[in-house]
C-alpha cells in the first residue's frame, strides 16, 4: 500500500462519516469598518415618550435579537442560534449524552451554521435549487422510515421545539447542500478495480472485523511550527489523561475535539479493519468495548479513539443484481443543465412512443444509445454488465431499484448528467466475491469522497468572509 494511499485513508476516515457533519472550525477575521454594524439588534425599537412612572402591569420589554456572526453577506442571529442550540441538546439527548457545557455547545453549533450558510450562498450562485416536491418527498421518506403519519410527526416536531414551517426549511438546506457536494466532490470519486482487488485478497480481509468507533481530534495547522506541534500534543496527552481518570468521551470530544463530528460525541459509526490504515488499526487490535488508543499522531493532527462496539464478519448474504442498460447525456460548458434535460426527455418520448411494445422499445433503446449517449457503454446499445447495490451513484442505483424491468425509467439527474435507463434482467447472486466487492467499494468510495470534500470545504472557508460579534 503506497504512502500516498495510505494518507488519503487516514485524511478521509478520521474526519468522520456523515456528510451532515462535515462542518469544520472557521477561521474568523474582523474589520473595523463593521464596528458600527456589529452593535445592530434586531428588531430595532420606535422611540415613543418615556412615562413619568412606569404602569405596574406593563408588558415587559423583550429580548433584543442580536446579530451574533456575519457570513459573506448574510447575518446569523441570536434567535436563530438559540433555536439550533435546542436542537443540538435534544440530538445529544438522543444519544444519552447530557450535561454539555453550554460554552462548548454554542461554539460547536455557530460552527456549524457558518459552514452550512457558506455552502448554502455557494449552492445559490451555481443555480442550485431544491423543489417544494423535493421536500415533500423526503418528509414523507422520513415518515415512512419512521412509521409515523404526518400529524405524528408535525407532534414529534413540536415536542422537540421545532415548526413544521422550519423543519421544511432545515430539510430544503439539507437537500441544497448534498446537490452542491454531489455535483463538486461526488462525481470526481473513481473506484479502480485493482484497489477492490488487492483488498478482497488481503489477510486483513480474510479476518475482517467492524469496530464502531469514536474519535477526539486535536487539529494541527498546514504549517505548524514545532512549538505549536509540541503544544498540541500536550493539549492531546491531557485530555488522553482525563479520559483515563474517567471522564466522559462524549463531552470531552464536545469540549476539545476540532473534528466535524464533534457535536455527535466524536461518534464515527461501523469502520471495517480493511478500511483503517495501519497506524490505527495496530492501536485499535487487542482492545475491548468501551477502551481508547493512545494518542495518535497523524499529518493533521492528535487522534484518540474509543471502541464502542466489536463484531466479527459474517457470512456473505446473497447479492442481487440488475442487468442494466443507459443512456448518459452530460452537463458541461457546452450543454446546460436545461438543455441536457430537454435532450433526455426527447429522447426518452421516442423510445416509449411504441407504448408496450417491449421489443420495440428495446430495439430503440439500443439504437437510441448508440447515437446519443456520451458514454462508452453507447458502442454495446448503452448495456453496462450486471450492477449490484453500491456499484452506482445513489441517484442511479435509486432508479434502478424502483423502476420495473423491461420499462423505461423517468430522466434521472447524477453528478454526471441526465439518464434514462433500463433493467433488462434482475438474477440473485450466490457469489460471496460479489457481496464482498460490493461492500469494499462502497467503503473506498466513502472514504475517498470524505478526503475529497475535507478539502473541498477547507478551501471554501478560506475564500468566505466571516466575522464573529462577541458583544
Amino acid at each position: 500500500m503506497s504512502k500516498k494511499y495510505i494518507l488519503t485513508i487516514i485524511m478521509a476516515f478520521c474526519l468522520g462519516s456523515t456528510f451532515a457533519e462535515q462542518l469544520e472550525s472557521s477561521n474568523l477575521t474582523t474589520t473595523k469598518a463593521e464596528s458600527s454594524l456589529a452593535d445592530q439588534v434586531l428588531p430595532t425599537p420606535t422611540p415613543v415618550a418615556t412615562p413619568a412612572a412606569k404602569p405596574v402591569n406593563s408588558t415587559p420589554l423583550k429580548p433584543v435579537n442580536k446579530i451574533v456572526a456575519y457570513v459573506n453577506k448574510r447575518i446569523i442571529t441570536q434567535n436563530e442560534l438559540n433555536n439550533q442550540m435546542v436542537q443540538a441538546r435534544f440530538n445529544l439527548s438522543q444519544r444519552g449524552i447530557k450535561d454539555t457545557n453550554n460554552a462548548d455547545l454554542k461554539n460547536k453549533v455557530l460552527e456549524q451554521m457558518i459552514m452550512q450558510q457558506i455552502q448554502l450562498d455557494l449552492a445559490q450562485r451555481g443555480g442550485i435549487k431544491t423543489s417544494d416536491a423535493e421536500v415533500n418527498d423526503a418528509i414523507a421518506a422520513n415518515e415512512k422510515a419512521q412509521r409515523i403519519t404526518d400529524d405524528q410527526m408535525r407532534q414529534k416536531l413540536a415536542s422537540q421545539g421545532l415548526s413544521y414551517d422550519d423543519f421544511r426549511s432545515q430539510i430544503r438546506d439539507q437537500i441544497t447542500i448534498e446537490k452542491l457536494k454531489q455535483r463538486e466532490v461526488d462525481g470526481r470519486v473513481v473506484i479502480n478495480e485493482d484497489e477492490v482487488t488487492r483488498i478482497l485478497n488481503s489477510e486483513t480481509y480474510k479476518n475482517k472485523i467492524d469496530y464502531r468507533l469514536a474519535d477526539i481530534v486535536i487539529n494541527l495547522p498546514e504549517q505548524a511550527t514545532q512549538e505549536i506541534i509540541a503544544q498540541k500534543q500536550k493539549q492531546a496527552d491531557s485530555v488522553y489523561q482525563l479520559l483515563k481518570q474517567g471522564q466522559s468521551f462524549d463531552q470531552m470530544a464536545i469540549k476539545y475535539s476540532s473534528a466535524p463530528n464533534a457535536l455527535a460525541g466524536g461518534d464515527l459509526g461501523w469502520k471495517s479493519n480493511t478500511s483503517l490504515p495501519p497506524i490505527i488499526l495496530n492501536q485499535l487490535t487487542g482492545l475491548k468495548e468501551g477502551e481508547i488508543t493512545q494518542v495518535i499522531k497523524l499529518p493533521i493532527g492528535f487522534f484518540i479513539f474509543k471502541v464502542n462496539g466489536i463484531k466479527q464478519h459474517g457470512t456473505p448474504q446473497i447479492v442481487r443484481q440488475y442487468n442494466v442498460r443507459h443512456i448518459l447525456v452530460k452537463v458541461n460548458e457546452l450543454t446546460s443543465d436545461d438543455e441536457a434535460h430537454q435532450k433526455i426527455n426527447d429522447i426518452r418520448a421516442k423510445i416509449v412512443k411504441y407504448d408496450g411494445d417491449s421489443a420495440r422499445e428495446s430495439q430503440e433503446f439500443v439504437e437510441m444509445a448508440k447515437q446519443y449517449s456520451e458514454d462508452t457503454s453507447s458502442l454495446k446499445g448503452g448495456d453496462i454488465g450486471w450492477v449490484s447495490k453500491g456499484d452506482t451513484v445513489p441517484q442511479f442505483e435509486h432508479a434502478m431499484l424502483t423502476t420495473p424491468q423491461g420499462q423505461i425509467s423517468q430522466p434521472i439527474r447524477s453528478p454526471f448528467g441526465w439518464h434514462i435507463l433500463q433493467v433488462m434482467n434482475i438474477r440473485d447472486s450466490n457469489l460471496a466475491n460479489d457481496k464482498e466487492k460490493a461492500e469494499i467499494r462502497m467503503e473506498l468510495r466513502d472514504t475517498k469522497a470524505q478526503m475529497l470534500y475535507t478539502e473541498w470545504v477547507r478551501n471554501l472557508k478560506e475564500m468566505a468572509y466571516v466575522k464573529i460579534n462577541d458583544d
